[in-house]
């Protein structure tokens, strides 16, 4: 493998804890607000990436993804014109270096990807010069799992990861108005965006009302294929091999009403429509939908396994968005989740004093904030 030239990324603060990259990938689609797409915003450390080469496969639009890197080291900067700058090691270039191999192995025109960092002792965000990354030549994949292999082999260099600040970036660095801020993890039904974007186009772009457009998520054993229809994901739903997302630990998470009668209605390839307004907000809810830029960004006070993202549903409940849900579209997760994982615990029951104290101030600034909303929507729950 023959070195590549030096290439020079700009990083800007986020939040003043943490450095970002934006576009060391950008997606060459042509976004025209004639006909609008709608953005999978993903995030993810590295360990995840595969996921990202199915989603390139399932997803019809644009795609801009997070991922969270060590911090590069502080280093003399090797241009006049830059003050601050920051090199990898030679362990931690391994990060670029599967990157530069996922990009000749998966088609990634449609790709914005977005690395961050955490900003630690750096006066100002450096200008990161990466170098000793080589062109990919041989036996390409079997090179990138290697890497893969030895990257996983390398020290955590997090305790707890950034959930909301990585989907904040990713958000942040879309280039259309219409976005679904998902998992990587998750997949979606055939035809999601496309038959969506239909649908968000005259409510969500060629109308003032607060709005999200919310998709039924379920998981399916590990032995079985992700299924692309509602077709597909009924009979595994009545054969048990599908769930509701974590019905086995957190039910009330992803319940939403009259799934039997969604399951029945006859499933349409083309387009989609708005069942109903799920006027009951349940107190721990997180749903995902299509929203466009008037949704608030998720609160980054609020950790990973700490109501990261159910915190972002009581804030918009309390702004006065509605819930519509949608026939037919949905995400699917392969494998199912019984309970919390040791680091999940773990994660959860961190600093949980202070987790309570900024609960209760949370609840009641949206209180204050919002009076009028008292009597629609609940007070979040540890």
């Amino acid at each position: 493998m023959a070195l590549v030239k030096v290439r020079v990324a700009e990083s800007s603060v986020h939040n003043n804890e943490y450095c970002v990259s934006y576009y060391y990938w950008k997606d060459s689609m042509n976004l025209t607000s004639k006909n609008p797409r709608i953005t999978l915003v993903l995030h993810a450390t590295i360990r995840y990436i595969n996921y990202l080469a199915d989603q390139i496969n399932m997803w019809e639009g644009p795609i801009s993804v997070a991922l969270y890197f060590p911090t590069p080291e502080k280093v003399e900067c090797i241009f006049h014109k830059h003050r601050y700058c920051a090199v990898y090691n030679s362990s931690d270039i391994l990060y670029f270096q599967a990157l530069t191999h996922f990009k000749h192995i998966y088609d990634t025109k449609k790709v914005s990807l977005h690395f961050f960092f955490k900003k630690n002792d750096f006066e100002q965000c450096p200008h990161i010069i990466l170098k000793g990354i080589k062109v990919p030549n041989g036996n390409i994949l079997k090179k990138y799992n290697k890497i893969l292999s030895k990257i996983n082999n390398l020290y955590k260099f997090f305790d707890i990861y950034p959930i909301n600040a990585a989907r904040n970036m990713a958000r942040l660095g879309k280039r259309t108005t219409l976005f679904l801020s998902g998992d990587i993890e998750n997949y979606p039904s055939l035809h999601y965006e496309s038959k969506v974007a239909k649908l968000a186009k005259d409510l969500l772009l060629n109308n003032n009302r607060k709005l999200v457009l919310v998709h039924r998520r379920f998981e399916v054993n590990d032995s079985s294929t992700i299924p692309r229809t509602k077709t597909e994901l009924k009979k595994l739903y009545e054969n048990k091999e599908a769930f509701v997302f974590h019905y086995h630990f957190s039910s009330g998470a992803h319940k939403i009403p009259k799934l039997k009668i969604w399951f029945n209605n006859t499933e349409n390839m083309h387009e989609t429509k708005i069942a109903f307004i799920n006027e009951k907000i349940p107190v721990h809810w997180e749903p995902q939908f299509v929203g466009n830029d008037e949704v608030p960004f998720h609160d980054e006070k609020f950790s990973y396994r700490k109501r990261s993202n159910t915190q972002l549903t009581h804030v918009m409940c309390y702004q006065g968005f509605d819930f519509a849900i949608m026939d037919d579209v949905f995400t699917v997760h392969q494998g199912i989740k019984r309970r919390l994982t040791t680091e999940e615990r773990e994660a959860r029951n961190l600093n949980y004093k202070e987790f309570k104290k900024m609960l209760k101030k949370f609840n009641s600034n949206l209180k204050k904030t919002y009076p009028e909303m008292i009597k629609r929507c609940r007070s979040l729950r540890q």
